[in-house]
């Protein structure tokens, strides 16, 4: 089923998104993936697995210190502990009836040790629930906590073996189910009013951090619930490739990259770079706005089924010369053109960097159904301006479609009062 032509809310004359199928299938995929790697079941305080098992939304407050997690195991539903008012959350989330629990004690904060009474509360809590999905001795995965060594230890000690699950979520994730897909190429439809605005802001006089500012509030208009800030660079500041934004006010003749990256909607995210200049490109701009361009368009052709991330990297530039760097100096060029997954994270499975292929990582064939985020950048080292280009793109049965559609083939020269 191919969606893409519906808008978002919900009616009774189309079939849009179906929440329980987005539901059920994620669940059967990770489960799949732990049977797979021998894993009985998981505990994570992870934001972006805790919304992948359980649809349940970690508030961006709460994410880092650990006061939500979710218990899964590979032959059964899973349960959360915390979120709220658990009995209030229990009410709006029907499908978790009987499977939301108050919080455990925070170990995140507290622990230091895994003698540490929070860690140990946790890992009580944990193999009683293996003992009652008759998993008892079996091995658990941990993941989306910084305390993991403690709590593999405090397993151990126990008789149980615990083990680092990232990966095996991670693969869970990799290749995106229908109702995914279309929520992401939502996400990337959103972008498209944030460029909108940006376009329509540039002028001289506007600072770095103003422009952010006009693209959020595009962003939020629209109803994403969470978003990472912006990059935005001009001027010297494009030159050599920084990702950030500062007060720094936009002058005419400035170039102007901006990355709609982290825009998350329902939970998915986007990752989308365009470059515009403020008032009327030289030669030499358009110039190497169209070697960006070529990078980008190189790489596209590459992202369909049966070519890998290592041959992604073959179709961009292979010595850093061509930024002007040192032959060898890979380190200074290592996210000059690249790829990544998305998803529910921001960099999800696969990725492509440099540094990714000659330290010998992992090759991995695209398959349809991933969804990849491309960048490139162009420009001279020791010049004022620098190009940065990106598209995010969805591998399909026969190639790729490329789903962020705001122009791209030619740079946009924005405020032209002349």
């Amino acid at each position: 089923m191919v969606y893409g032509a519906f808008g978002r809310s919900a009616v009774d004359y189309e079939q849009r998104i179906d929440y329980d199928r987005l539901r059920r299938e994620r669940l059967a995929r990770a489960q799949e993936q732990m049977k797979k790697d021998g894993i009985a079941a998981i505990m994570s305080f992870g934001a972006d697995t805790i919304r992948y098992l359980t649809s349940y939304w970690v508030t961006t407050p709460l994410r880092q210190a650990e006061f939500q997690m979710v218990f899964c195991p590979a032959n059964g539903e899973p349960i959360l502990f915390g979120g709220g008012t658990p009995s209030e959350v229990e009410r709006r989330m029907p499908w978790m009836k009987g499977r939301i629990r108050p919080s455990l004690p925070n170990a995140y904060i507290s622990s230091s040790s895994a003698d540490s009474p929070a860690v140990q509360i946790h890992v009580d809590t944990v193999i009683k629930l293996m003992e009652e999905f008759g998993i008892k001795g079996e091995t658990i995965g941990i993941e989306g906590t910084a305390l993991s060594m403690l709590y593999a230890e405090a397993f151990a000690r126990r008789g149980v073996k615990a083990v680092y699950a990232k990966q095996t979520l991670d693969n869970a994730r990799m290749i995106k189910t229908v109702d995914e897909i279309e929520l992401i190429k939502i996400a990337a439809a959103l972008t498209e009013k944030a460029f909108a605005a940006v376009v329509d802001a540039i002028r001289p006089g506007v600072k770095e951090h103003d422009l952010v500012g006009v693209a959020l509030q595009a962003l939020y208009e629209e109803g994403i619930d969470h978003n990472e800030a912006l990059v935005v660079m001009s001027g010297y500041n494009t030159n050599p490739y920084n990702w950030c934004f500062t007060d720094k006010m936009i002058r005419p003749g400035d170039l102007v990259y901006v990355d709609v990256n982290g825009a998350s909607y329902q939970g998915y995210k986007t990752c989308v770079y365009r470059t515009f200049c403020c008032g009327k490109a030289t030669p030499r701009q358009k110039e190497i706005y169209a070697q960006a361009l070529d990078f980008l368009r190189s790489g596209i052709e590459v992202l369909r089924p049966g070519k890998t991330n290592y041959d992604l990297m073959k179709a961009f530039p292979q010595t850093p010369e061509v930024w002007g760097w040192g032959p060898n100096d890979w380190g200074q060029v290592d996210p000059y053109c690249i790829a990544h997954g998305l998803g529910l994270g921001l960099h999800d499975k696969p990725l492509a960097t440099p540094s990714y292929v000659r330290s010998g990582q992992p090759e991995i064939e695209f398959q349809p159904g991933m969804v990849i985020a491309i960048e490139t950048y162009a420009g001279k080292v020791g010049e004022k301006d620098g190009v940065r280009l990106e598209e995010m793109v969805v591998i399909t049965e026969n190639g790729n479609e490329v789903i962020s559609r705001f122009p791209i083939d030619e740079l946009i020269e924005c405020w032209i009062p002349y």
